[in-house]
């Protein structure tokens, strides 16, 4: 289980078709944005090595107690990003400047932290452990020289954290305090969320009177936040990056465990989490490594194999397992029908029935006598004739393959799942999409994982059309493939593009393929356009198409060979 899955089972919204969940080793802070309708989560990655434990900009110490620290803020993020997409505040405030932000986003959290603590309060610990380590690693106000930021960062953490006002004058101390009393009222207001007597004109009413006590401390330059939101940015509150111990956060974690709505723990900070949940956490990072020390060694040989490919590049591509699940969705049980289609087809044509005729099998036929059975398969049978494969999915997710992203993704799922079930040896089949780049969505070395799956829902749908270039990884594979029949089929709109002389190239390589036995199967997409690039062809235009056309070309293909 590596961070992604660890996401999945953390998520507070337990329809994954209600929102994707991405992890993007890149982030330093965790983004929450909407594609359509649809809240997209993308998380950063905790990153381990010897020297240290790195996550949300903070240095934990690299040994397993630092990665328990950072898989309480991991738990932090999702809690607080899935929570938002439970329980959503409406639009308070229209204008967009600093203190509207501030204020706006403020409200909103409080918003879900009362959800948190009525519905999931076994997940307050973990946001109180992050508000106090932020609280911990933030300046002491009087070190905060903007009056702005200082009352903001004030307001923040004496609201979350029941923070100190040490270091504020005295005009800005009577700002915090009355502003804190305001939104701990509103807060009181929300729990428990969703009863419908959410007043938004009472909101608004108290977020202008916010705004306009804190635009009398202007200019302002930044907005104060929490590292584990969702609008987190560097900010200049922050000068600690090295995580205190737990024996310094922890008069402040119980201060934020009050702060939410929590109980104070009996047993002190280290009994809010209990010995499994730091098993899972430290489970999470240990497949984590593994993972991507596979990747990179995947990438790697493929990286020297095609070394004199014209790919840009050669990547795993980001994992979205929900838009794999909104594909999947759209084939029902084709890709079933499918497989019986294929199973059918290669039983008929290469597997020899029980024989009617020939030399008698002498203890069949005592034993058709003795009974009396109408019986007549009573000779002796040649040997079974059991066809082996080595398949290649080649999948198009060039930019003209965009037209119908969801309808191309949920047709090649269909295939792979049908491969998957026809070739039960994982080593024997590989999966990649390429456009001007080649992406890996399943590896000869891997099994058919959720991973993988993530893979195929994450590949995204741009770039011209280097087809040679993918018929030659899909060769690289296949070298050295011990079965009967090697076969690569090409999910595409037949328009191989991107570099001159493409056509001509595609045309010597698949010569030259076919001469050395492999079947190429091209699967027009919405067009009759792979007829002209390969012999074996088959246009897939709906679901019956995709189960009819696919397992004919597959058995003409196979036992045209054979001949």
């Amino acid at each position: 289980m590596g961070f992604l899955d660890y996401a999945g089972t953390l998520s507070l919204q337990k329809d994954p078709l209600k929102v994707k969940i991405f992890m993007d080793p890149r982030l330093t802070y965790p983004t929450l944005t909407w594609d359509r309708s649809m809240p997209v989560a993308k998380l950063p990655e905790p990153r381990a090595s010897d020297e240290a434990v790195e996550f949300l900009g903070y240095f934990f110490p690299p040994d397993d107690k630092g990665r328990i620290m950072a898989g309480r803020l991991f738990r932090a993020v999702v809690t607080h990003l899935t929570a938002h997409t439970v329980r959503a505040l409406p639009p308070i405030l229209e204008a967009r400047s600093h203190p509207t932000r501030f204020i706006e986003t403020l409200l909103k959290d409080l918003y879900i932290d009362a959800y948190v603590a009525s519905a999931h309060p076994e997940r307050v610990p973990d946001l109180a452990y992050a508000n106090a380590l932020a609280m911990a690693s933030a300046k002491r106000l009087e070190r905060i020289y903007l009056p702005a930021t200082r009352v903001m960062t004030a307001i923040l953490f004496k609201v979350l954290a029941n923070g100190p006002l040490d270091g504020l004058t005295g005009e800005e101390a009577a700002l915090v305090e009355a502003a804190a009393t305001r939104l701990r009222e509103v807060k009181e207001r929300f729990a428990p969320p969703g009863d419908g007597a959410l007043d938004v004109d009472e909101l608004r009413e108290t977020a202008d009177w916010l705004v306009e006590q804190l635009r009398e401390f202007g200019p302002f330059v930044e907005t104060p936040c929490l590292p584990y939101t969702e609008n987190a940015s560097p900010c200049s509150i922050y000068n600690r990056r090295m995580a205190p111990p737990d024996s310094e956060i922890e008069p402040l974690f119980l201060d934020a465990v009050e702060a939410l709505g929590g109980a104070p723990p009996e047993g002190g900070m280290a009994s809010c989490w209990s010995k499994q949940v730091d098993v899972e956490c430290l489970q999470a990072f240990s497949s984590t490594i593994i993972q991507r020390q596979k990747e990179r060694k995947i990438l790697r040989r493929l990286k020297e194999r095609l070394a004199s490919s014209r790919f840009k590049s050669i990547e795993i591509p980001p994992e979205d397992y929900s838009e794999y699940l909104r594909a999947r969705e759209q084939i029902g049980g084709t890709s079933r029908r499918l497989l019986n289609n294929l199973i059918m087809a290669t039983n008929f044509e290469f597997e020899d029935i029980r024989k009617m005729y020939g030399v008698l099998d002498l203890a069949d036929a005592i034993q058709v006598i003795a009974s009396k059975s109408p019986r007549n398969d009573i000779f002796l049978r040649d040997e079974i004739m059991k066809q082996s494969f080595s398949i290649v999915i080649l999948l198009d997710v060039s930019r003209s393959m965009r037209t119908s992203p969801l309808e191309n993704r949920a047709r090649a799922i269909c295939i792979a799942e049908a491969a998957k079930d026809v070739i039960t040896d994982s080593n024997s089949w590989a999966f990649y999409a390429f456009s001007d780049r080649l992406y890996v969505l399943k590896d000869g070395s891997e099994a058919y994982s959720r991973r993988v799956r993530a893979r195929i829902g994450g590949v995204p749908f741009d770039g011209t059309t280097y087809m040679p270039d993918a018929l030659r990884a899909a060769a690289e594979f296949l070298k050295g493939k011990v079965e009967e029949q090697r076969i690569i089929f090409v999910l595409s709109d037949g328009y191989p593009y991107g570099y001159p002389g493409v056509y001509e190239d595609l045309e010597e390589i698949t010569r030259t393929y076919e001469e050395r036995g492999i079947i190429i199967i091209g699967i027009g997409f919405d067009t009759e356009k792979m007829g002209t690039l390969f012999r074996y062809n088959a246009a897939v235009y709906s679901q019956r198409d995709l189960i009819k056309h696919v397992g004919n070309v597959f058995l003409r293909a196979s036992s045209e060979e054979l001949l």
